[in-house]
């Protein structure tokens, strides 16, 4: 990759932000050598599209978007532990303020904002570019935006809002609260909905960029965690009702599943530097690999299909390790980091139905992931048993993904009582979100800390 690329490095400012205020840590992203410099980005469809394409790039240079978003959240939780059952600083809730992931995935989701920004300005301030790729490419960067910021806020609640690379506005950002910071995601998402792609053929069909359905299932996720369930079950409808390019995937193996790259579940993936591997199935869940699933066998029914094909067992324990990505550097099946897929949008439907008192409705959509799991249909019919049952399915479904069961204990208000029974874990309830990274306070006074914190 370096040798097809030039730096670009931003000036200083910026950085106070990201709390990198050493020479040597100056925020250096790459570039594809076909770019030319800032003024000159936005002359051509050529470059600017490569400005575009740069943002996605940005979301894999580091582990932050297929690493540690995944673990460091799983941990936090009741999902994950380590293969030796020693304890870190994440299965304990005791994060440092000071802690290094924690401040490299603050500063990778803002160089990410940064590169999203920069794009936004240069494309709008375009008179040369296509009308209609120009306003694809302002709509890919604001769901890239929103996407960012949706984890940013449920990792560390209130946090600043940039939108701007004018760096007098964003060196000494002060943190905005957590409404402002969903207002804007909605923003983001709603408008990138009427510019982006309804398919694939702008991309050779591959399913690594953003499109209308990204979208429409992201605000689905927002909606629910906002509580509202007419919208998110609309905005799940939406993308489910796409029938001829979404489709769960039935018979689970290793060369069908959800994980496998342009599959029929897939709404967005991620490519790994073109590789035919993902990093969850090379370096992060692998055979043999530092996690495993706290609650083992436990989690599962009998025959369930996702116990046999998307975990293995650890010998001569009740534990289960995570292993949906199979692919460890070998050529075949080519997998891809999978940012969002079609299960989860019929587990939103199901519990906005519920919410809604669609009790029929919810079944329905429950017993699809199950049957997909080889499972009986569901017979609840009481609410709080049902959603009692979607959260289970949720944690069957989406283990190892993306934070999910940590987000769902906190946004369901089950974190305190769930965590703090769980001997090993030192919980209290501002461990609901981490630290706002040490040296980003140190370089910006106005950064508050979360309570719980020094």
């Amino acid at each position: 990759m370096k040798n097809n690329s030039i730096k670009y490095t931003y000036i200083f400012s910026f950085f106070l932000l990201l709390g990198l205020t050493g020479c040597d840590e100056m925020l250096e992203v790459e570039i594809p050598k076909e770019q030319m410099e800032s003024e000159n980005i936005y002359v051509s469809d050529a470059t600017a599209e490569a400005t575009v394409n740069g943002i996605y790039q940005s979301m894999v240079s580091s582990l932050s978007f297929v690493s540690t978003i995944h673990y460091m959240p799983g941990e936090t939780s009741d999902e994950l532990i380590l293969r030796t059952q020693l304890t870190d600083v994440y299965t304990t809730n005791e994060i440092p303020e000071i802690d290094g992931s924690v401040l490299t995935m603050w500063t990778d989701f803002y160089k990410t904002i940064y590169n999203a920004n920069k794009a936004i300005e240069g494309l709008n301030g375009s008179t040369t570019i296509s009308p209609d790729k120009k306003k694809r490419w302002i709509a890919e960067a604001k769901f890239v935006r929103a996407y960012c910021y949706f984890y940013m806020t449920n990792f560390w609640g209130d946090v600043p809002l940039i939108v701007t690379t004018d760096v007098e506005k964003t060196a000494l950002a002060p943190r905005n609260t957590q409404t402002e910071i969903y207002n804007q995601i909605v923003l983001d998402l709603t408008e990138a909905t009427n510019d982006l792609p309804v398919n694939y053929s702008n991309y050779s069909n591959l399913r690594i960029r953003a499109t209308k359905w990204a979208a429409e299932a992201l605000l689905a996720r927002v909606n629910l965690y906002l509580g509202k369930w007419t919208e998110a079950a609309s905005h799940a409808s939406s993308v489910i009702s796409q029938n001829s390019s979404y489709k769960m995937i039935t018979g689970l193996t290793a060369n069908n599943s959800p994980f496998i790259a342009d599959n029929t579940e897939a709404i967005l993936q991620i490519p790994y530097f073109n590789t035919a591997y993902a990093y969850e199935g090379g370096a992060l869940f692998t055979s043999g690999g530092k996690y495993i699933l706290r609650k083992g066998t436990a989690l599962f029914e009998t025959g369930d299909a996702r116990k046999t094909n998307w975990t293995d067992p650890v010998t001569g324990t009740a534990f289960l390790a995570p292993r949906k990505y199979k692919n460890a550097f070998v050529a075949t099946p080519v997998e891809r980091s999978t940012v969002l897929r079609l299960a989860e949008l019929y587990l939103i439907r199901a519990e906005a139905r519920v919410k809604l008192n669609d009790i029929t409705g919810a079944q329905e959509d429950i017993n699809v992931i199950r049957n997909r799991a080889l499972l009986g249909n569901t017979t609840l019919t009481d609410p709080n048993q049902l959603l009692d049952l979607i959260a289970l399915e949720r944690e069957r479904e989406l283990f190892g993904e993306f934070g999910h069961r940590w987000f769902d204990l906190k946004r369901t208000g089950k974190a305190d009582q769930v965590l703090g029974a769980i001997p090993g874990k030192i919980w209290t309830a501002t461990d609901k979100l981490y630290p706002i990274p040490d040296s980003a306070r140190r370089s910006n006074p106005f950064l508050t800390q979360n309570l719980g914190y020094n």
